[in-house]
């Protein structure tokens, strides 16, 4: 088995364009997470409701139509929400066991990587962790879509997943 999976969540969709281009770079499978129910698309409530996001804190999501025990390889992409990563990700963490999988795992923010990254490490305790990227995309208002982190940069954090 040399199989490798994409899982990714995505708020605004910077983490889907990431997980897209990862899927295709890597030739692996890709499915996306979903809380069971949606999020507000009201950016102000969200903040409202989550900004008191502590990795105890997490949503029901829709069940994954995967075995993911078919993976070795797993890439994980999510959204940092209040310094954490997005609980749609801690609840898969919690639900899911990727033990003994090589994982490199990305958080997408504007600046504000918090303990996101230290999140995937205490929710992935016996995996191995191959990679770490901080995604980062402009934080001014109407270019929140503008990615900083270089291709370059996503291409070799990519190239841990190998190793």
């Amino acid at each position: 088995m040399n199989k490798t999976l994409v899982i990714y969540y995505s708020f605004s969709g910077n983490c889907k364009k990431i997980a897209e281009y990862s899927k295709e770079k890597l030739n692996a499978d890709l499915i996306e997470l979903s809380p069971k129910e949606s999020f507000s698309d009201d950016y102000d409530e969200v903040v409202a409701e989550w900004q008191n996001n502590d990795i105890k804190r997490d949503v029901d999501i829709k069940k994954l139509d995967i075995d993911i025990s078919q993976y070795d390889k797993i890439v994980l992409i999510t959204c940092v929400w209040w310094y954490g990563i997005s609980p749609v990700m801690k609840r898969f963490l919690k639900e899911y066991d990727l033990s003994n999988k090589k994982i490199i795992v990305a958080a997408s923010n504007a600046g504000w990587i918090g303990h996101a990254l230290k999140d995937y490490e205490s929710l992935l305790p016996n995996s191995i962790i191959k990679g770490e990227l901080n995604l980062l995309f402009s934080s001014e208002k109407d270019k929140r879509h503008e990615m900083i982190t270089s291709i370059d940069e996503i291409d070799k954090w990519l190239e841990n997943i190998n190793d």
